[in-house]
């Protein structure tokens, strides 16, 4: 079956990527690091590199004859998959001295000619402050051959074309993009620029000379001015600010301008050049780069002179160099794997040698009497073979010191999902396929190799995920990153534009693997699914494994699998979008329950909900805060948002992400702004909701940069569709979901778009079904039903598996929502215009039951609120076995609300409080507790809690201090126990209170409308220390691990644990610090392995542990007590 779905998938894959693939034979089979004894070397420009036979000896090559360089050095990689691409580690030539030899390498920047303009330009490497180079004695040993001069020359050359940059990349002023910029000139000071002040060897000849700068200026216009030993030769103006259209001019930077001139006239080998700035006041001025290009004379400067001339260009040209003598040599560099000695004549101290017609070509007078630069020593390298691996299905990119969870995460894909998984570092990636130097077309170009391989091989790759977080410096040059830590980074792929809001990062880049494509990542097509964990630390890389086996396994099953909320912004008066949010995510549930109504749509939008005085929204917040306590499949977020925080009233922030404890982990879709810029500095909100080592989410669907609501919406709907598709028992991977959803578009907008989280996981809603065959006997064939009020409504079913058939090993339980018909709500129009829709506004009956071979039965009372209105209502359905390890989930939809049934018994005494308590249940009325209480009841009736909000006065309701403020309907939080017995639970983490004494009101009704009313007192204390109930090791004694298990008094709230180790004589052995939560009435739990803090097992013996909580910054409960250790 597994065969068969993969030569499908394969199958799938070559459709939905048409372009002709490159041929996979040009990749090496294995790769030339494969064997032998390979040395990195750096250098940080281009230039002639000298190695010493001694050099090459402590290198730890015994014959340093036989020793060759490979690679090619610092360039970037070209980023078009249609140019042509250098495999593996080519040989690059060498001269041999009598005792060294010398190579030529590239450095960092890259310098072309381009014939429309004339002009030569540089680009720098984005990634990489230096070029990469490799010796080994392991291949044949690679020397300069020798081009002969040719006969027929037409040009003389006695002079070459040359350049001078001045550029220092210092300050991103977007923290995004590509560009950086040199030095400040806010303060309108001139600056004197040493780079040109010496230029030997100029001729008069026409050059010319390219500054460009950047400004934010508000009104008026900038002026920049460069003045060539005191007279101004060039102007650069920068344009007011309001020249950008209105609805991005508040996140553009800076505007960058450009100017060129011509440099004529007389000029001198020495040069003062001032560079002035005509305003203060204006924001973020500075200097980009200045370019110099002119002509000198051909003659040697120094050990190593790169020339060229475009006068040779389509003419068999003659270079005549003088000042040259018997130790001058010319190589040819053009081609950095085929570098050549060029056959010269000497004659006096005139150097020559001739060339055919044809293209610029680049070349190096070299004098081997000098002092040569020698190349920095990285390191031995060991041996690889990316290049001899066979297809793989996923890819994991990971730093060295986070390889082992990475490869934790491979072996879970291995064993649950029967893929191929290679787990490999950059470094070694960049060795194969960048000559050593960092690039994130490395990455792709390493995808490529499979997916080219795949035409013939079969098995394209599927998926990519970068397992570790990125900043948008990739070379950390800024001074607001040099002290980053990147060790355990990955690269981005950032734009060129780096100033406005076409500025971007985005990892749909490394999914191009198409020939042609890497240059129009509109319409590029993803070819795998990228996700990225923005892991820095081990800590975070392991907490984040176990976070995905835990969903992989299933380890929280529920019904909150059905829960699906939508949020939606009531934007502001600046936008007009009172109602635009509320429309887009209104379709979006509504897309739900028309397509997969097997799910609860919950609908979170804030005009529907009173504006506090402050003008923030704490009942959407509250409203949140339960979502997401309750657990969610999915919740999604449209509307406006920051790197901290959602909507211009915060109502929900990076605190509240933080220090969330649910354990029920949704997948976050958040089509907002910069939610989740991780390749900041800081940390944003959306990250935080991944790396929460035990709540936030799963994975997020979410924005790296400013977005726009009509291209978010169109990507929105297009994403939850692709997310809830499932092709017949499979349902699709998150990076599936993202790939698919990224190919049906073709805005820029998309690519501010990113998966945080496994490419490869798979969305976890039920796969079975579950069916409603009869209601009170008798056929559902026979509908529709009427549910009336306080009738006794019985419900029978079935499960059924994946393909239909049904499941009679299915054995487990039953959760059961019935809803009123639906209603129409306006919203409160707190803005301006109200917004209308559809919503199950009451609910009939929640309550759990169980599922025998497959079958269940279950019966409840229609409470005597309901709507009365003769329409539709709907039934849902969830079911779990533990033994199948299966959820099977359905809704019923074929009954309406209405009507009165005929009522035999007399009901009318209240519900029953069985127990009622703050925190735990030795609670008594005028305890003390801390400020954020924990409520629980325990309620029973024999007609039923009335739980149905359809009427008013007959909430379940929880009232403080006779304030309204303070008072709280519980209908939702309720819940029928699953033991049969008619009773129930409502569970409510009251928000935060005054210190001071309180009284509560708690008033609940059945129903036939009895009612029960219970008074109580506590007194808040600020800082009250926990109660530590007990502290329990098990197994106790242990011979491979122990569990510690906490009981205390915060159900639901953020705690500080901490457990200490200590031999019988009080040394501190071993501590475990973590903050967390445990629900009702289950233990907080802490593993040990029985090492140390220095990673030893300990002896055997006897041991004392000691426990400590705190919450909210409240003092330690302590219990301490006796671990027994045995030998294994």
């Amino acid at each position: 079956m597994n065969i068969i779905r993969y030569i499908v998938l394969w199958m799938i894959g070559l459709c939905l990527c048409p372009v002709a693939w490159a041929d996979g034979s040009l990749y090496a089979s294995r790769s030339v690091l494969s064997e032998g004894r390979w040395v990195k070397l750096r250098i940080d420009e281009t230039g002639i590199y000298r190695l010493s036979y001694d050099d090459l000896r402590s290198m730890g090559f015994s014959d340093p004859a036989r020793v060759s360089v490979h690679g090619y050095g610092g360039w970037p990689l070209d980023e078009d998959f249609s140019q042509p691409y250098i495999d593996d580690l080519p040989a690059t030539p060498v001269w041999r001295g009598d005792d060294y030899i010398l190579f030529y390498g590239r450095g960092p920047i890259r310098w072309d000619y381009n014939v429309s303009t004339g002009a030569f330009e540089h680009t720098n490497n984005p990634y990489s402050l230096y070029g990469y180079y490799f010796v080994t004695d392991a291949t044949e040993t690679s020397d300069m051959p020798l081009e002969a001069s040719v006969d027929g020359a037409t040009v003389r050359v006695t002079a070459f074309d040359d350049y001078l940059l001045h550029e220092q990349d210092l300050v991103s002023v977007n923290q995004s993009g590509r560009e950086f910029f040199g030095e400040d000139f806010s303060g309108a000071r001139p600056r004197t620029i040493s780079t040109f002040s010496s230029i030997p060897g100029i001729t008069n000849d026409e050059g010319e000379v390219t500054m460009r700068f950047i400004a934010r200026v508000n009104s008026g216009s900038g002026v920049a001015t460069l003045s060539l030993n005191g007279s101004e030769l060039l102007r650069v103006t920068i344009p007011s600010i309001q020249t950008v259209d209105s609805r991005t001019r508040a996140y553009t930077r800076a505007i960058a301008r450009s100017e060129t001139v011509r440099w004529s006239g007389e000029k001198s080998e020495t040069n003062e050049v001032v560079v002035s700035y005509g305003s203060s006041g204006h924001e973020n001025v500075y200097l980009d780069y200045i370019r110099m290009q002119f002509v000198r004379a051909l003659r040697p400067y120094g050990a190593c002179t790169f020339f060229r001339s475009v006068a040779s260009i389509g003419n068999a040209s003659r270079f005549i160099i003088s000042d040259a003598d018997a130790s001058t040599f010319v190589f040819d560099v053009t081609d950095p794997t085929d570098v050549k000695r060029m056959e010269t004549t000497l004659e006096g101290s005139e150097l020559s040698f001739s060339i055919p017609a044809g293209d610029l070509r680049e070349f190096a007078i070299v004098r081997t009497n000098q002092s040569l630069p020698a190349p920095e020593v990285v390191g031995e390298v060991a041996n690889s073979d990316l290049h001899g691996l066979e297809q793989r299905d996923m890819i994991i990119i990971a730093a060295p010191a986070l390889v082992v969870q990475a490869e934790r995460l491979a072996e879970a894909h291995r064993s649950e999902d029967g893929l191929s998984v290679e787990v490999v570092t950059p470094e070694t990636i960049y060795n194969e396929f960048s000559s050593g130097t960092p690039d994130a077309t490395a990455y792709r170009r390493f995808l490529k190799m499979f997916y080219d391989r795949s035409a013939t091989l079969g098995n394209p790759p599927r998926y990519l995920l970068l397992f570790g977080d990125g900043i948008y410096d990739n070379r950390g040059v800024s001074d607001a990153t040099r002290n980053v830590n990147r060790t355990n980074m990955l690269l981005t792929f950032q734009s060129q534009e780096s100033l406005n809001v076409d500025s971007y990062v985005t990892d749909d880049y490394f999914a191009f693997l198409e020939d042609n494509s890497g240059m129009r990542m509109n319409t590029d097509r993803m070819c795998v699914g990228v996700g990225r964990f923005p892991v820095r630390t081990l800590t975070e890389a392991t907490q984040m494994v176990d976070k995905v086996i835990g969903y992989m396994h299933n380890e929280d099953p529920g019904s909150w699998k059905n829960n699906v909320t939508f949020i939606a912004d009531d934007g502001n008066n600046a936008d007009h979008f009172s109602t635009n949010h509320a429309n887009q995510a209104n379709q979006l549930a509504d897309f739900i329950e028309e397509e997969h109504p097997e799910f609860l749509v919950n609908k979170i939008y804030f005009d529907a909900y009173e504006r506090s005085g402050l003008g923030t929204y704490p009942d959407v917040h509250n409203a949140i805060a339960k979502a997401l306590r309750d657990g969610q499949l999915m919740i999604n977020y449209t509307g406006h948002g920051s790197t901290t925080h959602w909507s211009d009233e915060s109502v929900w922030t990076q605190t509240d992400i933080t220090n969330s404890t649910y354990t029920r982990l949704p997948v976050w879709v958040t089509a907002t702004c910069d939610f989740t810029r991780f390749d900041d500095v800081t940390t944003s909100a959306g990250e935080s909701v991944f790396l929460n080592a035990t709540s936030g989410g799963i994975a997020l669907f979410t924005t790296t940069r400013t977005v726009f609501s009509g291209n978010n919406f169109n990507l929105n709907k297009e994403l939850v569709d692709q997310l809830f598709r499932q092709e017949v028992s499979e349902r699709r991977t998150l990076g599936e979901a993202m790939m698919y959803t990224k190919r049906a578009l073709s805005d820029a907008n998309k690519l501010n778009f990113i998966l945080i989280g496994d490419p490869a996981l798979r969305f976890a809603y039920p796969t079975y079904k579950a069916k409603v065959t009869a209601v009170n006997g008798v056929p559902i064939a026979d509908g529709p039903f009427r549910f009336e009020a306080l009738a006794t409504v019985t419900v029978e079913g079935e499960i059924e598996d994946p393909s239909g058939n049904a499941a009679t090993d299915f054995y487990g339980g039953l959760s059961v929502t019935v809803l009123d018909s639906r209603d129409t709500v306006s919203t409160l129009g707190n803005n301006s215009d109200p917004f209308t829709y559809l919503d199950y506004p009451s609910t009939i009956y929640i309550g759990q039951d169980s599922v025998r071979a497959g079958e269940f039965r279950f019966t409840f009372r229609v409470p005597k609120d309901i709507s009365y209105s003769n329409e539709e209502g709907k039934l849902n359905l969830y079911a779990y076995s533990e033994v199948l390890s299966q959820e099977a989930h359905g809704s019923f939809f074929d009954f309406t609300v209405g009507g009165t049934a005929e009522v035999t018994e007399n009901d009318t005494i209240g519900p029953e409080i069985r127990q009622l308590y703050l925190n735990d249940s030795s609670f008594v009325s005028g305890d003390q507790v801390n400020t954020t209480p924990y409520f629980v009841v325990r309620l029973w009736d024999q007609s039923g809690v009335n739980i149905s909000g359809s009427s008013l006065g007959h909430d379940m309701m929880l009232t403080i201090d006779s304030m309204p403020s303070l008072s709280y309907n519980l209908n939702s939080y309720y819940a029928l126990q699953a033991d049969g017995s008619g009773g129930g639970l409502a569970q409510f983490p009251i928000p935060a209170l005054e210190p001071g004494r309180h009284t509560a009101e708690f008033k609940v009704w059945d129903i036939l409308n009895n009612s029960t009313t219970y008074t109580f007192a506590f007194e808040v204390v600020e800082g009250l220390k926990p109660n530590l109930i007990e502290v329990l090791a098990t197994p106790n004694p242990a011979r491979e691990k122990v569990e510690f298990r906490l009981s205390h008094n915060r159900p639901e709230s953020n705690i500080d644990v901490t457990i200490r180790v200590f031999d019988m004589r009080g040394r501190f052995l071993w501590s475990d610090n973590r903050t967390g939560s445990s629900e009702l009435f289950k233990e907080y739990v802490v593993s040990w392995d029985l090492r140390d803090n220095a990673g030893r097992r300990l002896r055997p013996g006897i041991y004392v542990y000691q426990a400590a909580i705190r919450s909210n910054g409240s003092k330690e409960a302590t219990k301490a007590n006796k671990l027994i250790i045995l030998a294994q």
